[in-house]
């Protein structure tokens, strides 16, 4: 290890048996090759015998979180301009950062079980996200994050998953190692904890959004029907609302909620947010057409259901695959190894 302003961060060190805290940081001493800050809340009573390590103890919290918080402030008040965590004070774990220090802000992952997947998706789609795995914390913390999650007031497996989405809704950029054999505790995230993470993803961005798309979609629905009750050709209603309100979805979403600057970047992102607009809409006229050989005898009223039905699926596909693709930031790169 070169740089002398690394901190090595174990909140809730106190709560591992004693063994297990002396193997640990045995493998950490090893790990660094000159005098290194380890800030922990538990005292331990051989501390002579590692020669790298300085020992700085902080008062132990109920809650994980709340640790972590105070640690982490800590660290910066000693100067610290990278802070290292790990998902389990394992020996194994004890070096897992020993080949990323010269990195920015990084997570090191492992594959998900079907909870934390479902967990990850759904709050990359809510925060406009990228992040592979929201909840390891085998992570190495710049200043300028560190500053921003000491901040926060979560605690648990919910505080992982927010602040990932507190960095990236700041712009600030994040590397995600994702490993095949990955050596961490198998922890799994109770109901409660889903839901809390999932509902902690809503920034203000993404409430703008929803609210945005809500007018859109209401925009969408007004000019198709008034386009039918003129008599349109009912291909070109959809065309005409899908057009209209993808328009005006773009124009207040890129400048005015996501504020994204220059006129060329803004113009390739219309591009491809057009053309899945009218593939979303010749799919839809496509469905409608099919759909209604079929139910032509039941009447216009049914028809007239059927066709809300489908608009209300097509938009929701939209939703997804716009968040992704065109609004999706690129503040998080993932890495497979």
């Amino acid at each position: 290890m070169k740089d002398p302003s690394i901190a090595f961060l174990l909140p809730s060190f106190v709560n591992q048996k004693s063994a297990q805290r002396m193997q640990f940081l045995d493998g950490l001493n090893e790990a660094v090759s000159r005098p290194s800050i380890v800030l922990l809340d538990s005292n331990e009573a051989e501390e002579g015998r590692w020669d790298n390590l300085i020992l700085v103890r902080f008062s132990h919290m109920r809650f994980f979180g709340e640790s972590f918080r105070l640690g982490l402030s800590a660290a910066l008040n000693l100067g610290a301009d990278k802070i290292v965590t790990f998902e389990s004070y394992s020996a194994v774990n004890a070096k897992w950062f020993i080949d990323y220090l010269n990195g920015g802000n990084l997570i090191e992952t492992g594959k998900r079980n079907f909870r934390e997947m479902l967990v990850t998706e759904v709050s990359n789609l809510l925060s406009f996200g990228n992040s592979y795995n929201n909840f390891s914390f085998n992570r190495i913390l710049t200043k300028e994050a560190a500053l921003l999650l000491r901040d926060t007031k979560l605690n648990g497996k919910s505080f992982l998953v927010e602040s990932i989405n507190i960095l990236n809704a700041h712009g600030i950029r994040t590397t995600e190692i994702i490993k095949e054999e990955y050596g961490r505790d198998n922890k799994r995230i109770d109901l409660a904890e889903m839901v809390e993470s999932i509902i902690r993803s809503f920034n203000k961005t993404s409430i703008n959004y929803s609210l945005i798309s809500s007018l859109s979609y209401l925009v969408n629905l007004m000019m198709v029907y008034t386009s039918l009750s003129l008599g349109f050709f009912y291909p070109l209603a959809v065309l005409l609302g899908g057009e209209i309100s993808g328009l005006s979805n773009f124009i207040v979403n890129e400048k005015l909620n996501f504020r994204n600057k220059g006129f060329l970047s803004s113009a390739y992102r219309f591009g491809k947010f057009n053309a899945f607009i009218l593939a979303v809409v010749a799919f839809d006229i496509f469905v409608i057409s099919v759909i209604s050989k079929y139910l032509l005898a039941f009447g216009r009223t049914d028809f007239s259901i059927i066709s809300t039905f489908s608009i209300v699926v097509v938009s929701a596909i939209s939703l997804f695959f716009t968040n992704k693709i065109i609004w999706g930031k690129g503040n998080h790169q993932r890495v497979f190894l």
